[in-house]
């Protein structure tokens, strides 16, 4: 049997998820392990995952150094001794997810060992749009060699492209949550006027354009609830008293699981107003429970997920007035708002993890 080897950052929720997948329906087929550069501890993300139940998994030796960027409080990983932990393992083939510093030590390990590197990543065009000269660097030497290529979005295949890889190496392996979590959600949508926002409240996940695009709106009947916690939060409550919206605006704080996917269902409308986001599960969670959702064009995932005027809307968050007039659009039409409630629950069930595993094995299975 055959040893695979996955290579990614830390134990995000929806990662921990898949990989629960695949080492519970192909493990008689591959000898599957899990390297993480470091554990949630060390993160500035809020997240609780289950990798205890994980199999074969392996964490180096690591320091986390955080720093500020344009919008958000961002990390970068430094390992130590992954090369010791990768002989340990003596892996057949690697999959590694992007273009980091240990990205660079897994490559130079199977470059060194002639074993089969799998490049995988989730970075888009827009993303990617101000990396660094050493970044770009990386990038050259990732790919140079890669035996297959697994993309989290059709925007990652496009930058994939983009950057070199031959497109017939090229295999789709859409991002996703565990949707069966969300069996029984989303079957009884009634549109009730309630716009819901879930994410980190920092610059980048863009409430302040929201809110911006509600000032243009105060005659209509709506309200706002936000999901999440973060630094942003007494700025966001400044800009909806300085728009005279703050008395609609609601401050659930973090919430996850069900707690979460009850909020969803008792919404009416999904507000993705990100300036940058590689993908944006929150809009396929958003979709499993039913919600019409309206996304930001800078967001990888509306490209994957929402099939326009169909299961949902994209805008440019930045143009105030367009972005209010699709908020209208569903607020003022409750029958097209259902008619986009079953559409979007119809087309979360192309999500699942069966489907999109398929992507993931095809490039394990080509090299």
């Amino acid at each position: 049997m055959n040893r695979l080897l996955i290579v990614t950052n830390q134990p995000a929720p929806y990662r921990v998820d898949f990989f629960r997948y695949l080492q519970k329906y192909y493990s008689e087929e591959y000898d599957i392990w899990i390297l993480f550069s470091t554990d949630n501890s060390k993160s500035n993300r809020s997240w609780s995952a289950e990798e205890n139940k994980l199999k074969n998994v392996v964490y180096p030796k690591s320091k986390v150094i955080k720093f500020n960027s344009n919008y958000e409080n961002s990390q970068t990983v430094i390992t130590y001794g992954v090369s010791k932990k990768i002989d340990q393992i003596n892996p057949d083939i690697v999959v590694c997810m992007e273009y980091n510093y240990t990205s660079l030590i897994v490559k130079h390990w199977c470059n060194k060992h002639k074993v089969p590197f799998i490049s995988w990543s989730d970075g888009t065009r827009f993303s990617e749009r101000n990396i660094k000269f050493y970044q770009k660097w990386f990038r050259r030497y990732i790919f140079k060699g890669t035996a297959a290529f697994i993309a989290s979005s059709l925007k990652t295949r496009e930058n994939q492209i983009y950057l070199g890889a031959p497109e017939d190496k090229i295999f789709l392996s859409t991002l996703a949550v565990d949707i069966s979590k969300y069996d029984g959600a989303g079957r009884n949508y009634e549109p009730n006027g309630e716009l819901i926002a879930v994410g980190r409240l920092v610059q980048l996940k863009g409430i302040d354009l929201l809110l911006n695009a509600l000032s243009e709106i105060k005659d209509k009947s709506w309200r706002l609830r936000l999901i999440g916690s973060g630094p942003d939060r007494e700025n966001i409550e400044n800009i909806a008293r300085e728009y005279d919206i703050y008395d609609r605006v609601i401050f659930d704080g973090y919430v996850t699981g069900d707690d979460l996917t009850r909020k969803y269902e008792k919404s009416g409308i999904f507000v993705f107003p990100t300036r940058d986001d590689c993908f944006g599960l929150v809009t396929l969670e958003a979709m499993c429970c039913g919600l019409p959702s309206i996304s930001s064009k800078y967001a990888g995932s509306a490209y994957d997920l929402i099939d326009e005027e169909k299961t949902g809307l994209i805008v440019d968050p930045y143009d105030k007035k367009s972005f209010a007039s699709a908020i209208c659009k569903l607020l003022d039409d409750k029958e097209y708002c259902k008619k986009m409630s079953k559409a979007a629950k119809e087309k979360s069930y192309e999500f699942g993890f069966d489907k999109t595993v398929v992507g993931f094995m095809d490039a394990v299975r080509s090299v």
